[in-house]
Formats: structure tokens, C-alpha cells, sequence
């Protein structure tokens, strides 16, 4: 049996594609993604065409067309941080279809709450592992691990067994920070490592999945010798080259799964273990997955007709109001609101074929799903775009009522990043797009 105990062999970024390295086929594979937020499919936008399942998904099949033993594993964060019970059943769907073999449990897989993972595991056989969160009665809620083997072309010597556990940071994620760990006791990772690794001593490879921080992942492997690979989820930084600590081989697919990653082992010249870390943007030039892609539009055809999820994204004024209803006393201000993206944010979704999807329609309109709020173009068209509303909370009367916003509103950028956030607008600079939507001064102020 290959001991694949081994240092980092060569390690390579892969250009924009996502077709298979032929230089690495026949090769055992290691698969590994994370961050994914709920994405089934790519949003559409020019400006994000890049990750979801589907894409996913996708490259995952033009590996196993070579290397059908290919294991793969996530680092958490696959459901949405804001649970939408549509959204989070079909997410399992295409889960469950794509075979993964260790999905590590992440801060928005436990805020579903452990009796809706375990229903979710129960009914679409999904592979959730923790090794170090535990319910009242001090049990493990989830398995801590699992065992794979490892194989080559048939014929090769490239055989041996992979250990997989995870492990997640005791802390709460996101803003505003979104509280999981109610009703939960949470070990201290490295604890729960070094019990794993002593479990898993009998395997070649031994991967953590470890969803912390960046900074954490390196304290855990300098803290518990004998882990080979952490996978680290919750982690905004992707590591094209990796990283070495402790003696493990340290990878992040960075945020909004916009990325897989791929470790092949092999052997170097005179027997000595290889791991060969690639790195694939999940760009436009990867193919959707036809099945997910399907998916995703059952999706959208069973959630448009329900409550969106109350999200909180955008602040909510007293009332909804037309851009027009300002422009009566704002007219300067009005045409060059006229001017910006924003006055034209639905036909920017509608282009992009996802006017029915309810989580576009949350940023695309104004007040989707609230009372008084965009409901349809049909019912409510001077909704259908980011009005004035979206800045300024106030209604048309608030001169009457006392009320006088200033006139260069200090916006903040949480209000524009809750809509422009990594997944929506991954090219977001908050500092270069204020200044197009600013209103000019009024002369003497």
C-alpha cells in the first residue's frame, strides 16, 4: 500500500477552463470546494458569471470520466446564510446527485439547526461530518469521520486510504453575526484533531476539513502533528500555491465558491509520494451541469410564488415610494438618478433570464416580498428598480414631517454591500462606485 504521508510535490494554478489536466489522469484525485452560499447556478450577471453547483458540478464529472474514485470532499458553508427552505431543499438535491464523500459542517449548515440536517441527511444520504460539536447530552451530533480509499489506473500500485474529518471554529459568523451554536457545546478544535488524527492512524492520507479562519487552520496544524491536508472553509482568501504548516499542506478555494480545487497523488522519481494542488475558477468557460441547471429552475419555479426570505438587506422605509414621488421637489437629483444602473435594475435581471428568482428580485427591486413593495411588473413597475428609497430612508412627505436627510448622505457601505457582496457583485469596490450615484452638492452648501 502507498504511504502518501508526503510534502507538497508540485503545485500549479489551472488556467481558466475547467477542462481536466491530461497530464494528472489516472492519478488518484482529491476534489475539494467550499463557500459555495447556497449558489445552484451562477447569477447571469457580466459581472459574476462565475461559480454555483452547476459549474461545480460539472468539472467534478470531467474528472470522474477518468478517475471515477475521485474523492470529494466540502469545507462547509454549501446552504445559504440565510435559509430559504426552497432554496435549502434543492441545494441537498443537487448534493445528494453529486456524490460527494464528506461535506464538513459549517456555521450556516448549523444555523438550519440539527434536527433539519439530520432530516436532510436522512433523506438525501448526505455525508455531514463534525468532529467537535456536541448536543446536551455531550454525543457528537454527526459522524466525525470518514474513510475512503485511494486508487490509480488499474494496474498502478497507487492505492492506499484517506482519512476525513472536520472540525469548526467556536464563533459566530457574518454580519450581522449569525448566532448557530445555541443549544450546542463546541470543543476546541485542536482537540477534537488530535483525538481524529489517533483514530485515523491507520490511513495514508489524513485530511482535515477545517471551517475557520485562515490564521486558525495555521495554529491547528502547528498544534496536531500528522495531518497532511486542511481544507479550510470560511475563508475569503484563495491559496493558488497553498500553504505549509506544520507539516501539512494548507488549501482554500476562497469566497463565494467561485473555485475547485484538486490535489492528484502520484509518485516522484524514486518512489517518493506527490501532491499536485490545481486550482480551477469556476468561470464562464466551464459548462453548466444540465441536471443542476434544471434543478435550479424547479427551484425558481416552486419559490417565486412564496414569500421571499426576509433577508433585511436593504433598509426598510415607512412606506414605498415611486422615484417620481421624490422628483417632484428633487428634479436635479431625479435625472441623475435616471442616469445610474440603478434606476434600471430589473431589466439588468430580466436580461439575465432570473426575474423570477427571488433572491435576484430582492436587490433588483424595492420591497420585494414587504408590504407595499414590488410585487410585479405588472402591479408595481416604478418598483422594479433601486429607487431613491434604497439610500434614503424617508417618504416623499418628509419635509412636512420635519425630517431633512442631508443632502450628501454618508452612506455606508454595509447598506450598499448587503446587495453588492461577494456572490452578487464580486467586483465591488465600494469606494469607486459611490461617487457614480452621488448627487452634486446644492450650491452653497
Amino acid at each position: 500500500m502507498l504511504a502518501l504521508l508526503a510534502a507538497a510535490g508540485a503545485l500549479a494554478l489551472a488556467p481558466l477552463g475547467g477542462c481536466e489536466p491530461t497530464e494528472e489522469r489516472g492519478r488518484p484525485v482529491i476534489l475539494f470546494g467550499g463557500d459555495n452560499q447556497g449558489v445552484l447556478a451562477a447569477c447571469g450577471c457580466p459581472s459574476n458569471p462565475s461559480g454555483g453547483l452547476a459549474k461545480r458540478t460539472a468539472l467534478i464529472g470531467a474528472y470522474r470520466r477518468t478517475r471515477p474514485d475521485a474523492i470529494v470532499v466540502d469545507a462547509g458553508d454549501v446552504f445559504p446564510d440565510h435559509p430559504h427552505p426552497v432554496k435549502v431543499k434543492y441545494v441537498a438535491m443537487a448534493l445528494a446527485r453529486a456524490r460527494y464523500d464528506a461535506i464538513g459542517l459549517g456555521d450556516q449548515e448549523f444555523a438550519l439547526g440539527v434536527d433539519r440536517l439530520r432530516e436532510l441527511q436522512a433523506e438525501h444520504q448526505l455525508p455531514f461530518i463534525c468532529a467537535n460539536v456536541r448536543d446536551s447530552s455531550g454525543n457528537l451530533v454527526f459522524r466525525p469521520r470518514v474513510v475512503r480509499e485511494v486508487a490509480g489506473p488499474k494496474g498502478s500500485n497507487l492505492r492506499g486510504r484517506a482519512g476525513i474529518f472536520a472540525v469548526v471554529a467556536d464563533r459566530a459568523y457574518g454580519w450581522p453575526a449569525l448566532e448557530w451554536r445555541t443549544g450546542l457545546a463546541v470543543e476546541p478544535p485542536a482537540e477534537a484533531a488530535r483525538r481524529e488524527v489517533q483514530a485515523l492512524a491507520d490511513c495514508d492520507l489524513l485530511v482535515a476539513l477545517a471551517h475557520m479562519p485562515l490564521y486558525e487552520a495555521l495554529e491547528l496544524a502547528a498544534a496536531v502533528p500528522g495531518i497532511d491536508v486542511i481544507v479550510v472553509g470560511h475563508e475569503e482568501v484563495m491559496l493558488p500555491q497553498g500553504r505549509r504548516a506544520g507539516g501539512a499542506l494548507i488549501v482554500s478555494t476562497g469566497e463565494s465558491g467561485r473555485t475547485l480545487g484538486s490535489i492528484s497523488l502520484g509518485l516522484r522519481p524514486g518512489g517518493k509520494p506527490d501532491l499536485a494542488l490545481r486550482m480551477t475558477e469556476l468561470s464562464a468557460q466551464v459548462p453548466d451541469e444540465k441536471w443542476v441547471m434544471d434543478l435550479y429552475w424547479q427551484y425558481v419555479k416552486e419559490s417565486k410564488d412564496k414569500p421571499p426570505p426576509d433577508w433585511n438587506l436593504t433598509p426598510i422605509p415607512p412606506a414605498y415610494e415611486t422615484a417620481e414621488a421624490c422628483g417632484k421637489c428633487h428634479p436635479d437629483e431625479y435625472k441623475q438618478w435616471t442616469r445610474t444602473h440603478h434606476a434600471r435594475a430589473y431589466e439588468s435581471v430580466r436580461k439575465a433570464r432570473r426575474q423570477d428568482d427571488p433572491e435576484c428580485l430582492l436587490c433588483h427591486t424595492m420591497g420585494h416580498g414587504r408590504p407595499g413593495g414590488f410585487a410585479s411588473m405588472a402591479q408595481a413597475p416604478a418598483l422594479g428598480r433601486v429607487t431613491c428609497q434604497g439610500c434614503h430612508i424617508v417618504t416623499a412627505d418628509h419635509d412636512d414631517k420635519g425630517v431633512k436627510p442631508e443632502p450628501q448622505i454618508n452612506i455606508n457601505s454595509r447598506v450598499c454591500m448587503s446587495c453588492h457582496g461577494p456572490v452578487q457583485s464580486p467586483d465591488f469596490d465600494y469606494f469607486v462606485y459611490k461617487p457614480r450615484i452621488l448627487h452634486k452638492r446644492p450650491a452653497g452648501q
